[in-house]
């Protein structure tokens, strides 16, 4: 598939693409973030990237974004080279990010922050055309959000700020949208929602808009991905159509880093033979896994909104009212 080489004799743009970076290098003190990245994307495709924790997706994607300067290379949007890229001159050329840090404002509310990222809602009338805008891009994504424009979103959860979030990368007012990068978008969204926004992904990047998609769910990226870019220690290692990946390549493509999993042996005294204050189950676990708290513990409870953490927190609870006993 064109639009992905690893040679420096990659063209400046390829035909019908919408931006590419060329021998990209980024350093942070004697941290070498980025090394001669070459990557490019094609119009109306979705481009996976993936790679693990401190591979340098997220430091490419802030140099696309504009918010952050390359040392070293080339940025070249829908054929023209820029001197002087920035968060706004991506903004005018019709790419938009969501990073994983939300960067919506808590006190403002969700219309409001929808005119930070939209200079061209101004004069009177501009909060309702701004909650119009959002309510209906909030509609088409996420079917059932439940989240009014009036909401402030510091009230919000953490699901629906990030659902906020990628309405308004998509909301459309004086600039064409050209390029949309979601960095981890499905990350504090549960399976129905996640879904739901993948599925709206597939739509518009059949109506012509691209995205590049950063997920550590690799099934997502196989999935809904045209093509499939991998990074390690700030280089492109790998790439090619996303048909051409199962997990397990991409898993070897990646390399080993982050892949060795620490035992509870190894992380925790054996308590076996200690009385447990606390034994919880979730009501529909079929195995023998559960929760066990001996005194002086911390627990950590891990899962994505919807998975049943919150009920299980409130049996416990329940289990600790006189009542019960």
């Amino acid at each position: 598939m064109k639009g992905f080489a690893s040679s420096p004799s990659l063209p400046v743009s390829p035909p019908g693409g919408i931006v590419e970076l060329k021998a990209v290098s980024k350093a942070f003190g004697s941290v070498r973030a980025l090394t001669g990245i070459d990557f490019a994307v094609g119009t109306g495709e979705c481009v996976g990237l993936v790679g693990h924790n401190g591979a340098g997706k997220s430091t490419l994607m802030h140099i696309l974004a504009g918010t952050l300067p390359p040392d070293e290379g080339q940025i070249v949007v829908r054929g023209t080279r820029q001197s002087a890229y920035s968060v706004l001159v991506a903004q005018q050329q019709g790419i938009r990010c969501v990073f994983q840090e939300l960067s919506l404002c808590p006190n403002l509310t969700v219309a409001e922050n929808v005119r930070v990222n939209h200079s061209a809602l101004h004069g009177p009338g501009w909060r309702r055309r701004a909650a119009d805008l959002i309510r209906d891009r909030l509609d088409e994504i996420f079917p059932g959000h439940g989240i009014r424009p009036s909401d402030v979103v510091g009230d919000l959860s953490i699901g629906k700020r990030q659902m906020v979030e990628v309405a308004r990368a998509f909301v459309v007012t004086d600039a064409t949208l050209h390029l949309v990068i979601l960095d981890e978008p499905t990350s504090s969204l549960d399976a129905r929602t996640a879904g739901q926004l993948l599925s709206f992904v597939r739509r518009s990047i059949e109506s012509g808009i691209s995205c590049i998609l950063i997920s550590h769910l690799l099934g997502e990226i196989l999935r809904y991905a045209d093509r499939v870019v991998v990074m390690r220690d700030g280089g492109v290692v790998a790439g090619g159509p996303a048909a051409g990946f199962d997990g397990d390549r991409l898993v070897a493509a990646m390399g080993s880093a982050g892949s060795a999993k620490p035992t509870a042996a190894t992380n925790a005294p054996n308590r076996a033979d200690e009385a447990a204050l606390v034994r919880a189950r979730p009501e529909h676990q079929a195995d023998g896994v559960e929760l066990v708290a001996h005194a002086g513990a911390v627990i950590g409870l891990a899962g994505l909104a919807g998975h049943g953490q919150n009920e299980l927190l409130l049996r416990v609870f329940a289990g600790t009212s006189p009542a019960s006993r």
